[in-house]
């Protein structure tokens, strides 16, 4: 466990969450002009979005691999081998290539994305204990939250120089690199509680339902991307500024909640708080469409942003908690893939709503699949926790 003589250990997990966030931000403004440079490829458009959603894809692959070579290999060699493949991918989209080695490139960077947040949280887990774990996995939301803000940013920046030059910004790996690998490995206590160690297994309740809320909350939450833009313009607001004033409050008030969650879910049990995530989220949902306008995004957004700060840091922690550390890496791993398959199919599963009853109804819908979500999760986890001795004195 962490016992505070390596004061270098918070800093690089927090920084590579924020890496682990910067996948799709950190390309979504060079898209414009790499569909220029490739203009000669039939379906251009198409492909050029598909750069996006395929590292997202590959992400789902990678998590539970990297979660795997975690409880093998090692917490600390899985999180440098990530970070090294993130960094590698991330780059390799700065030198001149055929679009198709480019979309090879994202694959392999799908793969090191969803491993590095896999391993990161596996070693947070590993290396702290009870309110420090609760506080860092808070961190570790709010950093990610920070890293689409600043990637935004940064390689809106370099892309405006040259749309390669935003691939410029994964270098940043290679400066973190040398000291991850100095990191210590923490040490996996067996831990027993109610006399029974805990173990990880597929067909433990627990685990199960917290892979499904996690494919929720990104299913929810992936509708404000790939969707609020469009429906921005269909309640009168036309200009640009605006609409990227409204998708970069969500990362914000992300940053903010996640920032509190270790000092707002102390109050709660386990389960319950997962109520107070959902209701938080259904409301945002709601807010969308009860006032008009900007202030009804704004709004709306704002909560969706802080529910969704609340949610992530909490499954993460839950999770870690509940099952053993021999099987820790693949849990995560696992959880973080459901994640990703929630943002891929998202607009996939939400389409037919959206093209038969329009925005209102699928931000009705989002909203109650999230919050039918947490009152799943919260009844059948407070059934399970009372069935089974060991959760009872977790």
């Amino acid at each position: 466990m962490h016992t505070g003589k390596s004061y270098s250990l918070p800093l690089i997990l927090l920084t590579t969450a924020a890496f682990s966030s910067m996948g799709g931000p950190a390309l979504a403004p060079a898209l414009p002009a790499i569909k220029a440079a490739y203009s000669d490829i039939p379906d251009i458009e198409f492909w050029t979005k598909t750069l996006l959603s395929v590292s997202g894809l590959f992400s789902a692959i990678g998590a539970p691999l990297f979660g795997w070579m975690s409880d093998t290999l090692g917490r600390r060699k899985s999180l440098v081998l990530a970070l090294l493949c993130w960094g590698v991918c991330g780059v390799s989209g700065m030198i001149a290539q055929p679009f198709w080695l480019l979309f090879v490139g994202r694959m392999g960077f799908g793969l090191s994305l969803g491993g590095l947040l896999a391993a990161n949280t596996a070693m947070i887990a590993d290396s702290f204990s009870k309110e420090k774990q609760r506080r860092m996995m808070g961190l570790q939301s709010s950093c990610s939250s920070g890293g689409v803000i600043l990637s935004l940013l940064i390689s809106g920046m370099l892309a405006d120089l040259h749309w390669r030059l935003a691939f410029g910004i994964f270098l940043t790996a290679f400066l973190v690199l040398p000291f991850a690998w100095k990191l210590p490995e923490p040490v996996r206590r067996i831990e027993h509680e109610g006399g029974k160690q805990r173990v990880f297994l597929i067909n433990h309740l627990g685990p199960v339902l917290l892979f499904f809320f996690g494919f929720m909350a990104m299913f929810s939450f992936n509708i404000v991307p790939t969707q609020i833009p469009f429906y921005m313009q269909t309640v009168g607001v036309q200009n640009s500024a605006h609409i990227g004033m409204a998708l970069v409050l969500l990362p914000i008030a992300s940053l903010i909640s996640s920032r509190l969650y270790a000092r707002v879910s102390k109050p709660f049990g386990r389960w319950n708080f997962f109520l107070v995530a959902g209701g938080v989220l259904l409301t945002g949902f709601y807010v969308l469409f009860l006032l008009e306008g900007l202030a009804s995004v704004l709004t709306g957004l704002l909560l969706i942003g802080f529910g969704f700060g609340l949610a992530m840091p909490h499954v993460n922690v839950t999770l870690a908690q509940i099952v053993s550390p021999e099987g820790r890496g693949r849990a995560l791993g696992t959880l973080t893939s459901f994640k990703y398959l929630g943002l891929f199919f998202s607009p996939i599963l939400l389409q037919p709503i959206l093209a038969s009853k329009g925005y209102i109804t699928m931000f009705h819908t989002s909203g109650w699949l999230m919050m039918a979500a947490a009152v799943f999760v919260f009844g059948f986890g407070t059934y399970h926790q009372h069935k089974t001795p060991m959760e009872k004195s977790a």
